[in-house]
């Protein structure tokens, strides 16, 4: 007295074909959103950053693994900073150019030394 069982695949009548090709238009659509907004930020930040042309790092010189003494220019301002693991400290402000865009790194030390009055050679 059983009736016939009616089959019940996902695929039988379409439906699940249908959920599967939403799920795969969604998943198309929001990577297509990550790239554009990528793409957009790419754009928008280069606009932003225009204003580094008047700051350049001058010089560098290693004290240690995590500590260095950076010269930095700043719109024809030296600055001599720290710059260790914990932060960044400014150590001087300099009235007149020590170094120009090349040079030795002995020669910077050296130069350095005169400018911030304590003369002598490098040791």
């Amino acid at each position: 007295m059983a009736g016939p069982v009616a089959s019940s695949s996902p695929l039988g009548n379409g439906a699940g074909l249908a959920s599967l090709t939403e799920v795969v238009l969604a998943l198309a659509l929001v990577v297509l959103a990550i790239v554009a907004l990528g793409w957009l930020l790419r754009r928008v930040q280069g606009g932003i950053g225009g204003g580094a042309a008047d700051l350049r790092v001058v010089a560098t010189l290693a004290l240690g693994p995590r500590e260095r003494v950076v010269l930095v220019e700043v719109a024809g301002t030296q600055l001599l900073l720290g710059v260790t693991a914990g932060g960044i400290t400014r150590l001087h402000e300099l009235p007149e150019p020590v170094a120009g865009a090349g040079g030795p790194a002995g020669d910077f030390a050296l130069r350095l030394r005169q400018a911030i009055g304590r003369g002598g050679a490098p040791s």
